[in-house]
């Protein structure tokens, strides 16, 4: 039996409720803010996982500098960037019932065909009036149109004129650090800097859970680099590896080997085309599937006016594609645009010459929304019997960002079983040199038990039974085929080891 995709969603968000993967902030009072999300206690390690699987496998792996920058800065900085003039959603207030609308959400829905979010406020104006929008709660004709600038201020002291913002993009803090770090790391062009922190936007209509609220993480890298060198790497390393594009030519996804993209020239610079498979490579490690991967090629008129090329990394869900960050190339446009703010220099010296380094915008990730991604891609109704009588939720999480790598039971608590499973636990945690987090259940049948880690993403699960006591063996249980196999408690450590890093599989056990 396949069960119906809207079934299986309904069925996934049951279960982030159900299980308090995530859910609304001050949810207990009826005048909550929405767009604010708590992770609960499963949420949060995976949360936390995903952070440290994408500092271990992208930032320390490819030495990228990372740093930690203030969620505040002053008012000058966001004028510099262009976020106080241009960082704004056309919207619409009914002049009747005071209901905001983005319009170009409203329209594309109404349309049902995609508006930009960048015409201008008389191009709306005709679209509002050609196709006779309706207020949807009061019925009245919409037509005015204004912009509304998505950044939160705040007041910094008690001095007059000390107006600061909350960040909204957490690069900024990237290219103010960019002169001082290049001076002090000790390292040539080009540099790659990093950054895990909030951002806050305050968005008209924060809707579709994590896919978009207003205050959020991002995992931001961003890479300083001589334009003269645009193609000082090596690909022949990565040319059979294959990336998904949405190129304007095409007329669907097609893959290309890295050697098709450098030989067709679809991307500006093969600095461009390393860190497009860079990226693709991490978000398959992670677990977003392939085929549901595209990095769509963005038109001029549609890309920001600064960029040479920009390509939106877009993840397939059960309804749309959604962007997740984008490989844009900014040119030399920030820190041109900080250092005439700031009358500050920040242009650097190599190879006898003077440079303002160009920028690639190699990713700023959604922390909220990579998750949410992760577990639309990776979940699955098992029918057990195929019957449609048992129906098994079963989230397949790689080993590296699941909130329990593995968890002990003891198949019943008498005869000794519970208190030689919970020493078996504590070994193994105290042995595990914090790698993965194991869980320890007793309560319940062992089936149901087991239901509860496949449900949850749990990788394996230990049983101790009665023939633990006599052979000291206990039987592990692989989430994704429901096989189990007998192991010695001696190997036990050690096979899950190399079952963790992938050295081995559950079928060569």
């Amino acid at each position: 039996m396949v069960l119906e995709e809207s079934k299986r969603i309904e069925r996934l968000n049951e279960l982030i409720s159900n299980k308090s993967i995530y859910f609304p902030s001050a949810e207990i009072y009826s005048k909550n803010f929405s767009g604010f999300f708590d992770y609960g206690p499963i949420g949060n390690k995976i949360r936390l996982n995903i952070i440290d699987f994408w500092r271990k496998e992208l930032v320390r792996k490819n030495n990228f500098l990372e740093i930690s920058g203030s969620l505040i800065l002053p008012e000058d900085v966001f004028r510099a960037s262009g976020h106080l003039g241009n960082f704004d959603d056309p919207i619409s207030t009914c002049k009747k019932c005071g209901e905001v609308y983005r319009l170009d959400k409203v329209l594309s829905n109404q349309l049902d065909k995609e508006v930009p979010e960048n015409l201008t406020n008389e191009e709306y104006e005709k679209l509002l009036e050609e196709n006779e929008v309706l207020c949807t709660k009061c019925k009245t004709r919409i037509d005015n149109v204004s912009r509304f600038n998505l950044m939160a201020n705040i007041i910094v002291g008690a001095k007059k004129g000390q107006k600061g913002y909350l960040r909204g993009e957490s690069c900024q803090s990237i290219f103010l650090d960019f002169l001082r770090l290049y001076k002090t790391s000790r390292i040539g062009l080009p540099i790659a800097i990093s950054q895990h922190g909030l951002v806050y936007r305050n968005e008209i209509s924060p809707r579709n859970g994590l896919l978009r609220a207003r205050e959020f993480e991002q995992l931001e890298t961003e890479l300083f680099f001589d334009k003269d060198k645009i193609d000082d790497v090596n690909l022949e390393p990565y040319y059979n590896k294959i990336i998904r594009y949405r190129l304007l030519k095409d007329d669907s996804e097609k893959d290309y080997t890295v050697k098709e993209v450098k030989e067709q020239n679809i991307s500006f610079g093969d600095i461009i085309t390393y860190y497009t498979y860079l990226m693709n490579d991490f978000l398959e490690k992670i677990g977003i599937k392939h085929e549901n991967i595209r990095f769509r090629e963005v038109s001029k008129e549609d890309r920001a006016f600064y960029s040479k090329q920009t390509f939106d990394l877009e993840v397939k869900t059960n309804k749309e594609w959604v962007e997740l960050f984008c490989i844009n190339y900014r040119t030399d446009h920030d820190l041109k645009a900080h250092a005439d703010g700031s009358k500050s220099t920040l242009s650097v010296k190599e190879d006898g010459k003077e440079i303002l380094p160009h920028v690639l915008e190699v990713s700023s990730i959604g922390l909220g929304r990579l998750l949410y991604l992760i577990l639309e891609n990776n979940f699955e109704v098992i029918d057990v019997n195929n019957d449609g009588k048992d129906l098994r939720n079963v989230l397949k999480l790689k080993p590296k960002i699941s909130p329990y790598f593995m968890s002990v039971f003891p198949l019943v608590k008498k005869d000794g079983l519970l208190e030689l499973s919970k020493d078996l636990h504590s070994k193994l945690v105290e042995n595990s040199y914090d790698l993965f987090e194991i869980n320890f259940d007793e309560k319940g049948s062992i089936g149901k038990r087991y239901a509860r880690m496949d449900e949850i993403g749990c990788n394996f699960c230990i049983t101790v039974d009665h023939d633990t006591l006599e052979e000291k063996t206990v039987t592990i249980r692989d989430r994704d085929s429901f096989d189990q196999k007998r192991i010695s408690v001696d190997k036990l450590l050690e096979v899950s080891k190399d079952l963790y890093f992938g050295k081995i599989s559950f079928k060569d056990l």
